[in-house]
């Protein structure tokens, strides 16, 4: 199965805009204007602190694309909603967390936080996004115990809910 399929692509696209650029946008947005509001100085972040935040970035991405690969290779579906998995997917990078994707997406978005050095970007609008992020994906989870009963109920008491290797098991 191929990760774009023609007869969503329009639905894909949408959705890639919108977390790539409208979510990342209001995030951003919303750190500078409350740097401007608080009056917090702009300052180049160490060199040090600019090869972690571009490691983040490439490392998120290509959580990212390998949870994408995942969900068309053990789920026979897509990451859209329009043609959402078939199956459960538990093997390979869900193995280690149950949203690898979303995972990917906050390890990249700490990237360019880290990158942009603004105050409040790391320390309101980010941390904001990632507890919108948890509540999204909590109501999520319910769904998706609805759909894959018992087997889904299984794999949320074995594999961490959002951090690989972190043994704190939301239910």
């Amino acid at each position: 199965m191929q990760i774009f399929r023609v007869d969503i692509l329009r639905h894909q696209l949408r959705d890639a805009f919108i977390y790539w650029c409208v979510i990342p946008a209001i995030v951003i947005g919303s750190g500078y204007l409350l740097d401007r509001f608080f009056c917090f100085a702009s300052i180049a972040p160490p060199g040090w602190l600019i090869f972690t935040a571009f490691a983040c970035l490439v490392i998120g991405c290509g959580i990212i694309y390998q949870a994408t690969v995942d969900v068309t290779r053990y789920g026979h579906g897509t990451p859209n909603p329009r043609r959402p998995p078939k199956k459960l997917v538990t093997q390979g990078i869900y193995g280690y967390c149950r949203h690898p994707m979303f995972f990917g997406y906050d390890l990249a978005a700490l990237g360019v936080a880290l990158l942009l050095w603004s105050p409040s970007l790391l320390l309101i609008s980010y941390p904001l996004f990632l507890f919108l992020e948890v509540r999204f994906l909590r109501s999520e989870e319910h769904y998706l115990a609805r759909r894959y009963g018992e087997k889904f109920l299984y794999y949320q008491k074995k594999v961490p809910f959002l951090l690989p290797f972190i043994s704190i098991r939301w239910r």
